[in-house]
């Protein structure tokens, strides 16, 4: 709980109107980073009649509360640059499409991918679409980020050359982020595939008040994101009259994307919402065909300057579908991206700024439907007790084809697949009120948010995967669990969210054990699987040797050719198609095991470690690849183990009569990642052991 004991000492920012600059009048940097668990009271000026609260818990989560909206936001500003300075510039200089003229080589790549997608263009564009109002707020925003970060130079290390922050990094790192989400890959049909692509998402579970034990509805929030870099989050309370909003929000935007107020609640998950098509150009020199005639490509060089190195031209390429880019088979595609380059979505961080202000589920899903967000699914639940699912997004309306057409390269030169407009908000799936009393979703077609699934032919079509098309156990997992409950009460949907069972071994572990029984060089792995409890718990030893089978099967889980069948659409698939060769993944897992250093019996407790020195503490949790639900990725390198991605902010929400809910967290690695940032204790021993906050 946040102390409520004042600091007996004011201090005064003063922010230049206009400027960045300001000076601190009181104590310095470091008396007040020692004040963990009290409040500073801030004086924004002009003026010195605008005041400011921050309160800080043992955590290091703040509450700032103010008179109004752009005070607050200026305050979050503040309390992010305090926190997460290098962290955050870091993301600007990025968004900025010019950190290797800073930061040297490794960041070529970045600037590469902003000049090819067009991103300065598309990010002037984007800040001019604002509305006044949001622009306003954002620009309280950088002010108090650069406030903080005038009045202590320590702040921000080694990035301070971004100093001072603009509104328009903040608008770039959110279309950059937008980009990156959009444009994640595993086929590599544009861009490099990542063998994580398609675990990057999150779970979100909501039941309702006549299925809860305590009669009210209940929310479980819960993204898995890589923990560092543009898809970290911070967590914060902000309060002002009329607005009372706790949540997270990624790293550098001025206001959360997921949270609750005492009226309602949302999460978000990443959806497969199929924005981006991909177009083959067989491009002769800078021509290609289109409609039967030869074309020239837009073609602009960029000269970018490279620190410690010489200067590298990066040509930026546009074809009548959009940018141009290099394949990583070399085959040269251009990219179509719906809701981010081509009719973008421009209201997304205005969306998340109203839907803050609703008052129950249907108004959640009708503020999308006049701002929408370019993608994610929408997991919700308010204190009237209605729950409900929602498909965000506006995807192409394709004339012709089907989903799967956007997960293949099409004929760039047939008009037929250039889609020019994209479908309504207001049209996308969704579901309120379910007979069932639950929804979920685990990144999985949103015709499986609740029980019976969604009738796919009451939508537009190609929006969505069908549901023969799950390529991971999670939502399996998930949805046996909640049509088992007749009623499910808090504890045992948290019980659920940390559940550390491998659904897949049940699938395939006994005939895959009896299929490498009598192979001699597998006798060791035999035994070591033959005694593993089929969990991911940290002492669950013999889990790492199963997931490294898994990862060389990933294919063949993702299209189910490793299985014998699947007993219904988007059900559980029976037995091993081809045993023999399963044998002979299991033989190149042990390698790869070895390889490594870590005992054949590894737990995933024994090769990666939570936190840092004397307080570190084993890793805890699985793959949803088989069907772990509280998620913790690894991988192998050439000396062991690193973590990838995994459960960053876990909420679960319990909502009474407005004023009443109330809410228990845990925001994984923490929120401060700055030096001399208020002190806080670690949060990964409370996730560890499957706890939240109290």
């Amino acid at each position: 709980m946040t102390q409520t004991r004042v600091f007996p000492r004011r201090f005064v920012l003063r922010a230049a109107a206009g400027t960045a600059a300001a000076t601190m009048m009181a104590n310095s940097g470091s008396a007040v980073a020692s004040l963990a668990g009290q409040q500073w009271q801030l004086t924004r000026e002009p003026g010195g009649a605008r005041h400011l609260k921050v309160g800080w818990d043992e955590w290091a989560v703040p509450t700032v509360s103010a008179k109004d909206e752009f005070d607050v936001t200026y305050g979050v500003g503040y309390v992010q640059a305090r926190t997460n300075a290098r962290e955050i510039l870091d993301i600007y200089g990025r968004a900025r499409g010019g950190a290797a003229a800073l930061w040297g080589p490794d960041y070529l790549a970045e600037d590469e991918f902003t000049i090819q997608l067009g991103l300065h263009t598309k990010t002037d564009l984007w800040t001019r679409a604002q509305k006044p109002k949001t622009l306003a707020r954002v620009r309280a925003f950088c002010e108090g980020f650069n406030a903080a970060c005038s009045e202590n130079a320590e702040l921000g290390g080694d990035r301070r050359e971004i100093l001072p922050v603009t509104p328009r990094d903040i608008i770039a790192h959110l279309l950059r982020a937008s980009t990156r989400f959009t444009t994640l890959d595993s086929q590599g049909l544009a861009f490099p595939p990542d063998q994580f692509t398609n675990t990057v998402g999150s779970n979100g579970w909501a039941v309702s008040g006549g299925r809860s034990t305590t009669g009210h509805a209940m929310l479980v929030i819960n993204p898995h994101l890589v923990w560092r870099g543009y898809q970290r989050f911070f967590e914060m309370r902000t309060r002002h009259p009329g607005r009372d909003f706790h949540g997270v929000t990624l790293l550098g935007l001025p206001w959360q994307q997921m949270g609750y107020s005492p009226a309602v609640g949302w999460g978000h998950t990443v959806n497969p919402v199929p924005n981006m098509s991909v177009y083959d150009l067989n491009l002769s020199g800078n021509r290609y065909l289109y409609n039967g005639r030869q074309r020239r490509l837009k073609v602009t060089e960029h000269r970018v300057e490279v620190r410690g190195a010489e200067p590298v031209t990066v040509v930026e390429r546009h074809s009548v579908h959009g940018p141009v880019v290099t394949a990583p088979d070399g085959t040269d595609v251009a990219v179509r991206i719906a809701g981010v380059l081509h009719h973008p979505a421009t209201s997304a961080l205005e969306s998340w700024w109203r839907l803050s202000f609703a008052t129950s589920v249907q108004e959640l899903f009708k503020v999308h439907d006049g701002a929408p967000l370019p993608l994610f699914n929408m997991i919700a639940a308010d204190a009237l007790g209605s729950i409900g699912a929602l498909y965000c997004g506006t995807p192409p309306v394709r004339a012709h084809g089907d989903f799967d057409d956007s997960k293949r390269r099409l004929p760039g030169d047939d008009p037929k697949w250039l889609w020019r407009r994209v479908h309504q908000a207001s049209r996308m799936p969704r579901v309120i009120n379910p007979e069932s009393g639950w929804v979920q979703n685990c990144n999985e077609t949103p015709w499986l948010y609740t029980d019976p699934p969604l009738p796919a032919e009451d939508w537009p079509s190609a929006i969505a995967p069908s549901v023969d098309q799950v390529d991971d156990f999670r939502p399996i997992a998930s949805r046996r669990w909640l049509k088992a409950q007749k009623k499910i009460s808090p504890e045992q949907l948290l019980g659920l969210k940390f559940s550390k069972r491998a659904l897949l071994a049940d699938v395939v572990l006994d005939e895959l054990l009896a299929a490498a029984t009598g192979e001699t060089d597998l006798e060791d792995a035999v035994q070591v699987l033959t005694a593993w409890d089929r969990r991911a718990n940290q002492d669950s030893e013999g889990y790492v040797l199963f997931y490294l089978w898994s990862m060389q099967n990933l294919s063949g889980i993702g299209d189910k050719t490793l299985f014998r069948c699947a007993a219904e659409p988007g059900g559980l698939p029976t037995g091993l198609a081809d045993p023999a060769a399963a044998v002979a993944t299991l033989r190149d897992a042990k390698a790869i095991l070895l390889g490594t250093g870590a005992p054949l019996d590894a737990s995933v407790g024994q090769v990666v470690s939570l936190g840092d020195g004397p307080d570190a503490i084993p890793g805890d949790g699985g793959s949803g690849l088989v069907g772990v639900l509280k998620a913790f990725e690894i991988m192998p390198t050439a000396d062991g183990f690193k973590k990838v991605l995994g459960d960053t902010w876990v909420s679960l929400v319990q909502f009474r009569p407005v004023g009443e809910t109330t809410a228990e967290s845990v925001l994984v690695y923490g929120n401060a990642t700055e030096p001399g940032a208020p002190p806080s204790k670690s949060q990964y021993a409370v996730w560890a052991s499957d706890r939240l906050r109290t």
